[in-house]
């Protein structure tokens, strides 16, 4: 008898040992599943962009097969009875911004997205992925994708202007209680990473492609001459990496190129700084500047001759001491350098330039156009009325 209990306790505890093991192993897998998720979590910073690029990619890759079987066209937008109408362009679609909304659409003008942004005086700045509005004087701000919004912010502080890099943090400049102009850096999920102010008034910021650092340009007077502070800043470090002396213009707009130096388009003067800030060419103004545009290693300036209706467009190439110089007897109403190409609008044709300043094709234009933008090989065109397409060849 002792020996048949002796037995079924020997099995209980069997069965007990099985059951804690097996009750063991559920409890590791689950842990192992959590590691793995909180690894996963944790390092999403690294691989999240690149597995989002791939989707964007990918589906900008159906649509655009899907695209070239469809012929029609919902060009042109009549915008005649809409407020706030602006564009802009990313690499996958092209984005308008009119009355409360800001939307995406696809080469033939269809809808991809739209999202409700009620901003008073909204302005639109876009990356090569990405696009941010934000309204001008007010306090609010977003950052969509082409399918979707990446984030919204409402801020405490009036936003005076703001600029969106290409890894998709953003830089807001605000005033505030203490400040004329205060800097604040997002980062591209929303979160600050980033402050910084001297005190003068902030008039331009331009954002590294490696979303590591800005160059800002402040302004101050001084024995009532208007001069311009250049710094160069890195977002992890308090420290200023370099500093320029005071230059007396007041700056219109800065750019990197693609070798760190940096474009002060003044007043009076364009600039172009070594990466320490130092002045390394200057090119004054015979006349007055009505338009610019810069982009790495390229910069574009319209300027209005007085007395006259010739106006003469002048295209500046880092590292070359020739200007090409254009000159057109009609108003150039728009400018804008993309890919190493100029491209400006008159009142009756668009222009595609090289940087020795010849023509490469030339589109007559059926419609006064104030501002346009380039995607797909084609010029997305605004005016009070309408937004039409024309090719780019």
């Amino acid at each position: 008898m002792a020996s048949i209990n002796s037995y079924e306790t020997d099995v209980k505890k069997l069965r007990r040992s099985r059951r804690t093991k097996r009750a063991l192993r559920r409890i590791f897998a689950i842990l192992a599943v959590l590691v793995v998720a909180l690894l996963v979590y944790i390092s999403r910073d690294s691989w999240l962009p690149y597995f989002e690029e791939i989707l964007e990619e990918g589906y900008a890759s159906a649509t655009s097969t899907t695209l070239e079987d469809e012929e029609e066209s919902n060009f042109p937008f009549d915008v005649s009875s809409r407020s706030n109408v602006s564009i802009g362009a990313m690499r996958d679609c092209w984005v308008m911004f009119s009355d409360t909304s800001i939307t995406t659409y696809d080469a033939s003008g269809a809808t991809i997205q739209s999202v409700y942004a009620p901003y008073g005086t909204p302005t639109v700045e876009t990356s090569s992925t990405r696009a941010l509005v934000y309204d001008m004087g007010g306090y609010s701000l977003m950052v969509i994708s082409r399918r979707n919004e990446i984030f919204e912010k409402k801020l405490d502080d009036q936003i005076l202007f703001a600029e969106i890099g290409e890894k998709g943090n953003i830089a807001v400049v605000t005033s505030t209680d203490k400040y004329a102009s205060y800097l604040t850096i997002y980062d591209k999920n929303g979160t600050e990473i980033f402050h910084w102010a001297d005190g003068n008034y902030i008039m331009a910021v331009t954002l590294n492609d490696a979303g590591t650092g800005c160059a800002v340009a402040s302004l101050y007077a001084s024995g009532g001459i208007l001069k311009t502070l250049v710094y160069v800043l890195n977002f992890s470090s308090t420290e200023v990496q370099a500093k320029s002396s005071a230059i007396e213009t007041m700056t219109i707009g800065i750019e990197f190129t693609d070798d760190e130096e940096i474009w002060l388009v003044g007043s009076d003067a364009l600039y172009l700084l070594a990466s320490d800030c130092t002045v390394s060419s200057t090119f004054d103004y015979t006349y007055d500047i009505s338009g610019f545009s810069a982009e790495d290693n390229v910069c574009a300036i319209i300027f209005d001759k007085p007395g006259s209706d010739d106006y003469l467009v002048s295209i500046f190439e880092a590292g070359l001491d020739e200007t090409a110089e254009i000159t057109y007897n009609e108003e150039v109403k728009y400018v804008l350098v993309d890919d190493g190409k100029v491209y400006l609008n008159t009142a009756s044709k668009l222009d595609k330039l090289n940087t020795s300043g010849e023509v490469e094709s030339e589109t007559d234009l059926s419609s006064e156009f104030t501002s346009f933008v380039i995607y797909d090989d084609n010029a997305i065109l605004l005016n009070y009325r309408t937004v039409a397409k024309t090719a780019v060849k």
